[in-house]
């Protein structure tokens, strides 16, 4: 699986040369909303859980943890989610990354 970082993307003006600053700007990334389907699976996380190792456990890959993440709407700046809440682990991963591509015109 590619990484969400592979795919940031940088502006340039009209020029081809970088911005009037000097400086590379970097296009938002938008995360879509993505609805709950009747066959996504719910946990209740523990207190040493974390979203990379849930990613894992799921997708059998630990870098798809923002995944998770953005469909629980959780910051980005950790990977460990709070104790005791119930999250959704979508199971149409292939479908939430096209809608992710889709809403970055990747």
């Amino acid at each position: 699986m590619p990484s969400r970082y592979q795919t940031i993307s940088t502006t340039k003006n009209n020029t081809g040369t970088p911005s009037t600053s000097g400086k590379t700007m970097y296009v938002p990334t938008y995360y879509p909303n993505i609805e709950a389907q009747a066959d996504d699976t719910y946990i209740l996380t523990g207190v040493t859980d974390r979203l990379d190792n849930i990613a894992f456990d799921f997708y059998g890959d630990a870098t798809l943890w923002w995944v998770i993440a953005m469909v629980n709407n959780l910051a980005g700046d950790s990977v460990y989610p709070p104790t005791a809440v119930y999250l959704r682990i979508p199971k149409d991963l292939a479908g939430v990354l096209s809608k992710f591509d889709q809403s970055n015109n990747i």
